[in-house]
């Protein structure tokens, strides 16, 4: 800490009070207060405390690229996730519920170093969404069912963050349909994450994709989630988030444009994914960062359906 800077302990419903008296008239810029809580927000509002211009924007960029303290923090971070997809063939053949497998994992990603670990898993003999709660995840894998497995987790708050799939035992060709949809549609997305293209390219190459692969008149069946977001010290960073439509959502606004172009350490997660109802569902998650030549996927577990006993 610099030695020209003070510390002031004050409870947060006096913050108010207490800024109004430093600011002493002068404007004051902030940075996060968007975050604020709704009762904290309104007791700064009472004590008089006028906000300046907000720095969010600026400080969002200065995370847009990753040093190289921060690229080995994620780099670990998509290590403890290959870890987890490494295990979950072994947690399957055990034959518990969904939620017990989930929090075996989640409780070795502690174990070797994430201070967060976080994962969806659905069973089922068509997937439906993303399963995360014991409530919801209480099925015992049997032949025939769909496994998809997420994971989020941080190592010193940098995310990582992926997601796998496949079956117990043969891979029904319906569901091999739905994995190569979100095959493609990521192979798209890939191809465009290179230095000096449009921040949004990836978002509109896999959406160009899935309108080739699936009838118009069928795309509104449909249940998705994000095909991305930024990763850094936010699961979803700011402004290389909103470029990726959030899907689940048909109210949703449309991907938010964006003056910026990708540059060479920024890390991205894309993860398209789809559901239809009473068929299954797929989705496949890489962690990817920029890089001078093009992109580098982060996680090393194969992305290939796997087929489990």
């Amino acid at each position: 800490m610099q030695p020209d800077l003070a510390v002031e302990h004050v409870p947060p419903l006096d913050w108010g009070k207490a800024l109004v008296a430093l600011a002493n008239g002068t404007c004051v810029a902030t940075v996060g207060f968007g975050e604020l809580p709704r009762e904290l927000d309104a007791a700064l509002t009472a004590d008089g405390f006028v906000a300046g211009p907000s720095l969010d924007d600026a400080a969002a960029r200065l995370r847009l690229v990753k040093d190289a303290a921060a690229l080995g923090r994620h780099r670990d971070a998509a290590a403890l996730c290959d870890l987890l997809f490494g295990r979950l063939g072994a947690e399957l053949a055990r034959r518990r519920p969904a939620w017990e497998i989930q929090l075996d994992l989640e409780t070795e990603a502690r174990r070797q170093g994430a201070d967060y670990c976080r994962t969806w898993l659905t069973v089922a003999p068509a997937a439906d969404y993303p399963r995360y709660w014991p409530a919801e995840a209480r099925r015992v894998p049997e032949p025939g069912d769909q496994v998809l497995f997420g994971v989020a987790l941080t190592v010193d708050g940098h995310w990582g963050h992926g997601i796998r799939m496949g079956s117990i035992g043969p891979q029904k060709a319906a569901h091999r349909e739905l994995a190569g949809h979100v095959e493609a549609m990521l192979e798209a997305g890939l191809s465009v994450l290179r230095p000096g293209l449009p921040l949004g390219g990836a978002e509109q190459a896999m959406e160009a994709v899935l309108a080739e692969r699936v009838d118009a008149q069928d795309r509104p069946r449909l249940r998705r989630f994000r095909n991305g977001h930024g990763l850094g010290f936010s699961y979803e960073e700011p402004l290389t988030t909103g470029v990726f439509r959030q899907h689940f959502d048909p109210g949703a606004p449309p991907a938010a444009a964006s003056d910026l172009a990708l540059a060479p350490g920024m890390i991205f997660e894309l993860h398209p994914n789809l559901f239809v109802p009473d068929l299954g569902g797929a989705a496949l998650g890489e962690m990817v960062l920029v890089t001078p030549d093009g992109s580098e996927c982060l996680l090393h577990h194969p992305r290939a359906c796997q087929s489990w006993d």
